[in-house]
């Protein structure tokens, strides 16, 4: 006689308990994700184009999980992999293998005006 209103709303307990964890991990990942990002503004960024090769270029870095490139700010930004550790040098390098010069890399593991030793 209970069964069914007791089964029922132990499942809706159940799903209010999955979104708040989904919620909870997405703001989790959110925060994680502007705490490691790296950002690399570039001396000359005119056109998309060049803004698509620096991206390419960028996601062939090993630990590379997002890239956004913003031709109006002349910036990238670099979000990692989950546990990934991005090396600042590898990130100025494949933007010199695209063809631009960086002039600023600001991430976890500091800021740099001219290439990284690491």
């Amino acid at each position: 006689m209970y069964r069914t209103p007791l089964c029922l709303a132990l499942a809706f307990a159940l799903a209010v308990c999955m979104m708040t964890q989904s919620r909870v991990a997405s703001a989790t990942d959110a925060v994680n994700a502007s705490t490691t990002k790296t950002t690399v503004t570039l001396k000359v960024l005119t056109c998309e184009s060049c803004a698509k090769k620096v991206a390419e270029k960028l996601t062939e870095v090993r630990g590379v999980g997002s890239v956004k490139t913003d031709v109006k700010s002349k910036t990238a930004i670099i979000v990692p992999k989950r546990s990934a550790t991005l090396s600042p040098l590898q990130l100025w390098e494949a933007i010199e293998k695209a063809g631009k010069e960086p002039v600023k890399l600001e991430g976890p593991s500091g800021t740099f005006k001219c290439k990284p030793k690491q």
